[in-house]
């Protein structure tokens, strides 16, 4: 369901948190699987690919692979379920490696009617007269992090963050992320059974969080 008042600028991320080897995550491995087009991979700008790290963009995606940790990132307009579809070919080529975490996440900036709007959403959700007021002279909000615990019977949890933007004057940055935890696992099955099964239902999480967020901020004009 789209949003009803979309960002301005949206990006979004998949992580995964485990055993990786950072070197076979190469341009051309993509390619030889199939995974990406040989001319995306032979046009890929390559940051750094070693037996530590491997990092390089294509035109609709970033990677960045550590020894414990694998994040795919989209560019520009999200290919949101491009950004899915490439995660789970992925690994269900690379079935062996660990995986214990998932991270699915959303980065949203958003504009707001004017400064007035987004100070006064900032005074509302952390209140600066008893605490602040006191000690700092004009005290704003810088960033305020809320989690949830989940209700799917998966460990982890669901985190959203609200700040001023960075990309937007005057505007809203809302991220929210949803984390997925099985400390037990040896292998990338149950990550690619969480993202094949709960995408939708991480995609309206994402929407109903920045729905009620931005409504309210909106709201305060």
């Amino acid at each position: 369901m789209p949003e009803t008042r979309p960002p301005e600028h949206d990006q979004v991320s998949i992580v995964f948190v485990g055993s990786f080897n950072p070197k076979i995550y190469q341009p051309a491995w993509f390619a030889a699987q199939g995974l990406i087009r040989q001319e995306e991979a032979t046009e890929a700008q390559i940051d750094v690919i070693s037996n530590e790290i491997c990092v390089f963009e294509t035109s609709w995606f970033r990677l960045e692979v550590f020894n414990e940790r694998w994040a795919l990132f989209s560019r520009a307009t999200p290919a949101i379920e491009l950004l899915r579809d490439l995660a789970l070919a992925t690994f269900e080529s690379l079935r062996h490696s660990p995986v214990t975490r998932i991270g699915l996440n959303a980065y949203g900036h958003y504009s707001m009617p004017n400064r007035e709007t987004l100070d006064k959403f900032g005074h509302t959700v952390a209140p600066k007269e008893e605490f602040w007021l006191p000690v700092l002279e004009d005290p704003r909000l810088l960033t305020l992090t809320v989690v949830g615990q989940r209700t799917d019977g998966f460990n982890g949890g669901v985190r959203a963050k609200v700040e001023p933007s960075a990309r937007v004057d005057d505007g809203l940055y809302v991220e929210v992320n949803d984390e997925y935890v099985n400390d037990s696992s040896d292998s990338a099955d149950w990550a690619i059974k969480v993202v094949s099964e709960e995408w939708e239902n991480h995609r309206d999480r994402v929407t109903s969080i920045r729905e009620n967020v931005v409504s309210k901020a909106w709201g305060m004009r």
